[in-house]
């Protein structure tokens, strides 16, 4: 019956183009050669008479080409449309596509004219007989595909043209695309409507369920994103409102690196408002990769599909598909030409989305300022804190089912800023290969060095032992300022510079003051923020003070005098602009932050008035020096030690490391020998210390 039914629809389409169509034309000559052909898979076969068979032979070697001007034989031209006429006008019941396709037309309103012109459209698509009949003929067809569409509907093509416009409502739903100079075919429909139209329907709930993406379903829970609590909160309690008003053109923006949670975070909040979330345009109707124009067709009939469901929202992942930049870079990559995507077109989508729309995107480079200012809300994702990390190693290894140290989420959390994603990689590779700490961490480390763009990040911690008030010489007293901003309260608006020698506990110091302030640590090196991109160093120092502001952590920046320099020295403007970001944000940032330096003077003199204090660290004294051997390794100093200068509790940190692989860490001799080869080594060595304070 359904092919019974497919045939009288074609045979109709068929007979209003012979009824347009002379018979002393090219056209003519196709289409009777489709007849012969083609003829009997549409119950419409026919055989020529005498006269014609050098006409039908020509048109088939030529088939596709324009042809000179030849005559069908009249008796032959009024027999195949006979034919035609004949199946055409059958009385028959619709098949399932054709019925499913009425509710689609009834539920948008369409009228028989943009019936006619999805039907077309949708034969082309899924019947090779209509496909071949087109390609057949519209090739120098009068008038070009238009007039072609126009003449198998029976209906004016100025009349049609106002239905294809982008003003009709065929585009503006997103049921078809909008048409490519280089289209020959029907107008394109959008992904999966004819995969959609295909099986039998109980109703147009049933289409509707395979039109629209898959309903999401979130793998975090909403405590995981406990880092971002202020920003998540606020996206619920927006979209709350939003859904009990039913409002319109309501677009939240998130943004931040690969692997984050965005994806996620946008699952974990729709379940929290209790709505239902869909993925729309991840695929086209072939499984493949969509481009541009599929994506945003299959948004647009998303939100049209869901306008009148309550409490529905659409999640488009990687918004940066759909920005014209990102689309003609990609394009010229691969030595393509550029292509204009409309920014009014995709301006007004934000505008008119009749549900709310969450978007994700890796970067907000590229973005129009046109556009984001038609998000409603734009929410930073960031690697989550370590307490959160620490959490997500646990939940994932207990997942996989990992047996490894249960001390190593912890240590994993605090050596590696690995989002979620990446630690669920990590494991699932650990896994596979067996199952070893050594395998996690191989796997963590070749990840994060790939996505460092090939050099492999430095840990975020590593420490040789806590912090010690007794091995530290510094020209403050220390414990008093550390029990000071202790007890500091709401008003934590502190800045520190900390300097001198290498080895000295400067950065120890600042985590030490961390703990006793109760708040997390926010570690910078001057490598994790310079870049060679052009205002992107800027960015990056912007970034890490917006991070502690949002984590409420106490930021250390190490290396400070490369991101402080002294102004008069610069050669390049980045230098300058570098060193005015950083003087900014440290003038208004309201939370503890600190800036170690081993160089001084190096510093841009403008820096030293943003620093609340600024604390010399000096090599240890003599006492000190006596404590430091029998805390590091447990053994009474021997009298050449207490004479040494220029000696740090790092110098000490590195024997100890050097004495446990070499086996002289129970010769005192052999520890002297070796801490006096540090101090020796050290560039001051040949120098007068000018500083030797003593810690109060």
């Amino acid at each position: 019956m359904a092919v019974a039914y497919e045939s009288k629809i074609i045979a109709t389409y068929l007979s209003n183009l012979m009824a347009r169509t002379s018979r002393r034309t090219a056209v003519a000559d196709k289409l009777v050669t489709w007849l012969c052909d083609l003829g009997p898979q549409i119950e419409c076969p026919f055989e020529i008479k005498e006269g014609d068979e050098e006409t039908v032979a020509r048109s088939r070697q030529e088939r596709g080409k324009p042809q000179p001007r030849t005559i069908v034989n009249a008796e032959n031209w009024l027999a195949a449309r006979n034919v035609v006429q004949a199946v055409s006008g059958r009385k028959l019941k619709s098949a399932a596509f054709d019925r499913n396709l009425s509710l689609l037309v009834t539920h948008f309103g369409l009228d028989t004219i943009e019936h006619g012109i999805l039907d077309v459209a949708c034969r082309y698509a899924r019947h090779s007989p209509m496909e071949t009949l087109w390609d057949d003929i519209q090739c120098g067809y009068p008038g070009g595909a238009v007039a072609l569409l126009a003449h198998l509907l029976n209906v004016p093509p100025p009349t049609l043209e106002a239905r294809l416009a982008p003003s009709g409502r065929l585009r503006r739903l997103g049921l078809i695309g909008a048409p490519s100079k280089y289209e020959t075919g029907p107008p394109t429909l959008v992904d999966g409507l004819v995969l959609a139209l295909t099986p039998a329907s109980r109703s147009f709930d049933d289409i509707c369920a395979r039109l629209i993406g898959p309903v999401t379903v979130p793998a975090c829970t909403w405590a995981d994103f406990d880092h971002l609590s202020e920003e998540r909160d606020m996206v619920a309690r927006l979209l709350r409102g939003a859904l009990a008003k039913r409002a319109k053109g309501i677009n939240i923006l998130f943004y931040g690196p690969p692997g984050t949670g965005k994806t996620e975070l946008c699952k974990a909040v729709a379940a929290r408002v209790g709505a239902v979330l869909h993925a729309v345009g991840e695929a086209d109707d072939r499984g493949g990769e969509p481009v541009r124009s599929e994506r945003v067709a299959s948004l647009v009939l998303s939100q049209q599909l869901l306008a009148s469901r309550r409490k529905t929202m659409v999640l488009f992942d990687e918004m940066e598909d759909v920005l014209e930049g990102g689309a003609n870079r990609l394009l010229a990559l691969f030595g393509g030409r550029p292509r204009a995507g409309s920014k009014v077109y995709l301006n007004r989508l934000l505008e008119e989305a009749p549900v709310p729309t969450l978007w994700t995107s890796n970067s907000l480079r590229g973005f129009d300022p046109a556009l984001l200012r038609r998000i409603t809300l734009a929410i930073e994702v960031r690697t989550p804190p370590p307490a959160v990390r620490e959490r997500v190693w646990k939940e994932t290894l207990n997942r996989e089912q990992l047996q490894v140290d249960p001390s190593l989420s912890h240590r994993l959390a605090q050596e590696f800023a690995a989002p979620p994603a990446l630690a669920a990689n990590a494991v699932r590779a650990a896994k596979l290969a067996g199952g070893t700490d050594n395998d996690l961490r191989l796997a963590l480390r070749s990840v994060t060095k790939a996505m460092a763009g090939g050099v492999a990040p430095l840990p975020l911690t590593k420490h040789d032992a806590a912090f010690s008030l007794e091995l530290a010489n510094a020209d403050h007293r220390l414990q008093a300022l550390a029990d000071r901003l202790a007890d500091l309260g709401s008003d934590k608006a502190v800045s520190l510079c900390l300097f001198g020698p290498p080895g000295t506990g400067k950065s120890a110091f600042v985590r030490h003051l961390a703990e006793r302030m109760a708040m997390p640590v926010l570690h910078k090196r001057a490598s994790d923020l310079i870049s060679m991109w052009l205002g992107e160093s800027e960015a990056n120092i912007a970034a890490a003070f917006a991070e502690a502001r949002a984590e409420g952590a106490f930021l250390i920046f190490d290396e400070a005098d490369s991101l402080l320099a002294d102004r008069a020295g610069a050669q390049h403007s980045w230098e300058v602009s570098q060193v005015n970001e950083m003087l900014t944000w440290m003038e208004s940032h309201d939370l503890p932050f600190a800036c170690t330096t081993n160089l001084m003077d190096r510093l841009d003199p403008a820096s030293l008035r943003r620093f609340t204090f600024k604390v010399r660290f000096g090599f240890l004294h003599r006492d000190q020096v006596e404590k430091a051997f029998e805390r590091f390794f447990g053994l009474e100093a021997p009298a050449r030690v207490r004479s040494m200068d220029m000696l740090t509790p790092g110098d000490f940190a590195v024997v100890r490391r050097r004495a446990n692989l070499l086996g002289f860490g129970a010769d005192p001799d052999a520890l002297a020998a070796a801490l006096a080869q540090e101090a020796a080594a050290k560039p001051q060595a040949s120098k007068p210390i000018g500083f030797n304070a003593v810690n109060g």
